[in-house]
């Protein structure tokens, strides 16, 4: 820790001063709309990009003097009005005003908002030399270089280049580093690419179509087929007909009983298939496959084949390709759908047989591929990466690269080396950018009946159907795709439209080893890869194997490995210990080889920056565990943190993402590197007892601030946001000990500010206090009242009940109070956990081990256990009885069952299944009774749309 002389000496920094953070939030939710986001974000398949403007904010702040005004961050950052007068006040509070009328505007974003979206602006050449003028006074007259160890999309580097500062980045994984290498060096340097690129795009284009023609015929009077819609087949092991596989038969849908949906129909040999467009009046349902939960029942003999068995032939190759319809685009711009032609079967065949008879084809990516843990396409034969493609699709891909090699040779003859090697860069991109959209893996968009991303969901996930694209038509064409990539490109030139551009240091390797000098860096800006969040290299490969095909000449050291770079990846990757280990010793040596590899990383950037540099990192990960590590691995590494900012960072209503419970907010986390090393560290441990409550203290004046704010975040982010200065507390008083002198770990602290972040909640959000409810009661609410809804993050739950006393793995088994599927955590209602009174008067089996509690009992151990148990009652037996029954218990003298009710009021899903019955349960005599009054605690919205009329009671 750094003594109070140390931090005199320090330069004095914006990022540790108040940030701007709810006018840069609103920015980066509006940059979070799929049509507002900046087009580097476009050009290249990557797993991982921050806002630009999130981005600004960290790099702008860690060079900039704190005396540096808000206001002028903000107009730096190119946010505020284009004509100031239209203010009244600050930048920030014009912003948060507009932001609230945006929803009841009829206006277009930037007109509403009085600017453009700051991504789309660089600064201009006086804003920039006022910038530089402003920093070098404050760094010594030079300006500090910029370094992003972990390069990853680009956008911390691009966004540093803009505003015209050294720049350094590097990035392990050859994709991302190629992904750089085009914005970061080509954009700026070489300049627009268009024309050369499409010109030769168009030759290869000629040519490969020329070669593929009689593998995509064409119907009567009609252009080639954009899609065929395909499925699978096995032969029946039980009657030996064709056994259509599919889970579903739309392939595209207008409505539930309208759309395009083809029907199969088995034969001994073959399956034909009837194009159907309406099933309002028939007895096929095209949203019901043969295939359910991975097995498949026969549609000719009804038995069913288990999915053992069908994995079993599918690896072995024992299965067919069924084309089930056919997407053609006629001359008026329509789609016509049709069912395959012989034609089209014959054409399928002649793929297959020219791949078995070329020799180059049969060995093209015929190399094992890695499988992660979490594949799920390994199971059905998929084991090398030729396997991702039908016969069709590897012809395809195979021929498009053929035909680009026969020209690289003309392309370095027409241009300098460095303008060569990004035609041919550039030209790779879009050619593997097209795989992503036509493999057995990408599932089917039936909304738009279009084939979607085959990495969208960050696995390799096995699909019963899948659309086989054209390539040389249609707008997932390779032409069409080509376009999007060099528009998305010239996009990113433009943003370079500034004289005297730096050159920017780029580097591919190990962020832990890196070739810097040291001291030679003034601040490291990174977003850092989160524990298991996205395997990053095994996602990528897929993208690898075929860029290395088309650019392992231009970069022979690069592209040199058949796949990337596990080993040292900063992931915790299960899999790589899966084999040598049980599941949990495998889960710790994973996390303790990622905090070792942060650690690595973290040292270099230590080594690295100048003394009293400054290293500020992004992180959105909700796990305690991944903090833990996070913070650990800072500490190790020498630094300090010295100031946490939270920015709204994503839409909080993310499809897809929700039930993941992916971070809405980014936590900037600014580390300091001290002046004078301190090679001995502090001389005496802190005692945890000594510094528990400042922990508390510091989380729960955060999360304070963040409820007053005006930052859309849900107590999930609130929690998170109040990790930061707890964190900073517990960095400044490391090493800590507890009574019994063994080693204290930051995971204590976040556990203390969860912990008192909920008691804030709680005095926030319910009417009374939960002191005298039992501890698994109370964890049962404070669920509810964090998450909102009752599948919850396992381990977020898990955090939540040690934190109220209680280790949810131990009470599962004897009160099932929740259950797990895979990480999500689910809350269970009565039905789940209580036998049936009516059942048990009339000898029912609810056995007690599965259902725990019995509502004809005089006591329960938890609350819980009586509220449901009442709430059965209530079901099954009626009010009256109910009423009788809470009497005969006193249940209505209970202090802490009526605060129970009144808080599970306050906190229960209105679409929980016991919500309506707890609203009963509180209404009428048995709510007189208990005291209780539903309408208390129920908003006037809720009651006017519950279930339950109120006024009946």
């Amino acid at each position: 820790m750094t003594d109070d002389n140390q931090k005199q000496q320090l330069r004095s920094l914006k990022v540790e001063d108040v940030l701007p953070v709810k006018a840069v939030g609103i920015e980066c939710m509006k940059e979070s709309i799929p049509t507002t986001m900046s087009p580097h974000r476009y050009l290249y398949k990557w797993f991982a990009r921050r806002p630009t403007s999130a981005t600004r904010l960290a790099i702008l702040a860690s060079i900039l003097p704190k005396e540096v005004s808000n206001d002028e961050l903000l107009k730096l950052m190119q946010i505020g009005p284009a004509h100031p007068e239209l203010m009244d006040g600050s930048v920030s509070d014009y912003v948060i005003e507009r932001r609230k009328s945006w929803e009841d505007s009829d206006e277009s974003l930037e007109d509403h908002y009085g600017y453009s979206l700051p991504h789309s602006q660089t600064p201009n050449k006086e804003e920039i030399q006022d910038l530089h003028e402003m920093v070098k006074n404050h760094w010594d007259g030079e300006l500090p270089t910029i370094l992003d160890p972990t390069a990853g999309g680009g956008t911390i580097p691009m966004e540093s280049l803009r505003y015209g500062l050294p720049t350094e980045a590097n990035e392990l994984n050859p994709v991302a580093w190629l992904i750089n290498k085009v914005i970061l060096q080509y954009a700026p340097q070489v300049g627009s690419l268009e024309s050369d690129v499409l010109e030769w795009v168009n030759k290869i284009d000629d040519e490969a179509t020329s070669r593929l023609g009689e593998f995509y015929p064409s119907h009567s009077g009609e252009k080639s087929p954009t899609y065929y819609f395909n499925a699978y087949s096995i032969e029946c092991p039980s009657c030996g007909k064709r056994l259509p596989l599919s889970n579903r038969w739309w392939f595209y849908k207008d409505s539930a009983t309208e759309g395009h949906a083809f029907r199969p129909i088995p034969h001994e040999d073959h399956i034909e298939y009837e194009h159907v467009t309406d099933v309002s009046e028939s007895d096929f349902n095209p949203s019901e496959g043969t295939v359910s939960g991975g097995d498949a029942e026969c549609p000719s003999c009804g038995v069913v084949t288990e999915r053992d068995k069908i994995t079993d032939l599918m690896s072995n190759g024992e299965f067919e390709y069924e084309i089930c319809g056919v997407l053609h685009e006629v001359e008026n711009g329509n789609n016509r759908y049709t069912t395959p032609s012989e034609e089209d079967k014959r054409a399928l065949d002649r793929a297959t047989q020219k791949i078995e008879s070329n020799l180059e084809l049969t060995t093209l990516l015929s190399n094992d591929r890695y499988i992660g843990l979490q594949d799920r396409a390994a199971p059905y034969g998929m084991t090398q990466w030729r396997d991702l493609f039908s016969p069709r699709q590897f012809l395809s891909h195979a021929t498009y690269l053929q035909v680009f090699q026969e020209f690289t040779d003309e392309i370095r003859e027409e241009y300098e080396d460095e303008k060569a090697e990004a035609v041919i860069a550039m030209i790779s991109l879009g050619a593997t950018k097209l795989v992503n959209r036509n493999s057995r893996l990408q599932p089917l968009d039936i909304r738009l009946g279009i084939p979607n991303s085959m990495l969208g969901n960050n696995n390799y996930a096995f699909q019963w159907h899948f659309a086989e694209t054209n390539p040389t038509v249609g707008s997932f064409s390779y032409i069409s795709t080509v376009e999007k990539v060099m528009e998305k490109y010239e996009e990113i030139v433009d943003y370079f439209d500034v004289d005297d551009v730096p050159a920017v240091g780029l580097t591919q390797g190990d962020a832990s080893d890196l070739s810097h000098d040291d001291e030679s860096v003034g601040a490291v800006v990174i977003d850092p890869p989160y524990g298991d969040n996205v395997m990053y290299s095994e996602l990528s490969d897929s993208l690898y194997v075929w860029l290395r095909e088309y650019l392992q000449d231009e970069f022979p050291q690069e592209f040199a490995a058949p796949e990337t770079n596990k080993a040292d990846e900063a992931v915790e990757n299960v899999g790589l210990f899966d084999k040598e280990s049980s599941e949990d010793s495998a889960q710790q040596r994973a996390r303790e080889k990622y905090e070792r590899k942060m650690s690595g990383i973290f040292s270099e950037c230590h080594r690295v920056l100048e003394r009293g540099g400054v290293l500020t990192v992004y992180f959105t990960d909700k796990e305690a565990s991944a903090w833990d590590s996070l913070t650990m691995s800072l500490i190790n590494s020498g630094f300090t943190i010295s100031a946490t900012h939270t920015i709204t960072s994503e839409m909080p209503q993310r499809v897809g993402m929700r039930e993941r419970a992916s971070a809405d907010s980014t936590l900037l986390l600014t580390c300091r590197k001290p002046i004078e090393p301190d090679s001995q560290g502090r001389s005496q441990p802190s005692l945890w007892s000594d510094i528990q409550q400042k922990t508390r203290e510091s989380a729960q004046e955060k999360a304070k601030e963040l409820l007053a704010s005006e930052i859309e975040l849900t107590k999930t982010d609130i929690i998170i946001g109040a990790f930061g200065p707890t964190l900073k507390v517990f960095t400044e008083e490391y090493p800590v000990v507890d009574k019994y002198d063994e080693k204290v770990r930051p995971q204590r602290a976040l556990e203390e500010a969860r912990t008192a972040v909920t008691e804030v909640l709680v005095d926030r959000e319910l009417n009374n206090t939960l002191d005298t409810v039992d501890n698994l009661s109370k964890w049962y609410i404070l669920t509810l009242l964090v998450y909102e809804r009752t599948a919850v993050p396992y381990d977020d739950a898990r955090q939540l009940g040690l934190g109220v006393g209680i280790n949810i793995d131990e009470i599962k088994r004897d009160t099932k109070i929740w259950s797990k599927s895979k990480e999500t955590l689910i809350l269970q209602g009565q039905k789940d956990r209580v036998r049936d009174y009516t059942e048990l008067e009339s000898g029912g089996k609810r056995r007690k081990r599965a259902y725990p509690v019995d509502p004809r009992d005089e006591s329960f151990d938890y609350e819980i256990d009586a509220v449901q148990a009442a709430l059965n009652v209530l079901e099954t037996k009626g009010s009256e009885f109910a009423w009788n029954w809470l009497n005969e218990r006193n249940l209505q003298d209970r202090a802490s069952f009526q605060r129970t009710i009144k808080s599970l009021l306050q906190v229960m899903p209105e679409d929980f299944e016991d919500y309506e019955n707890l609203v009963n349960l509180a209404s009428g005599e048995t709510g007189e009774l208990l005291d209780v009054n539903p309408t208390e605690f129920i908003a006037e919205d809720e009651r006017e749309n519950s279930r339950t009329t109120l006024q009946d009671f």
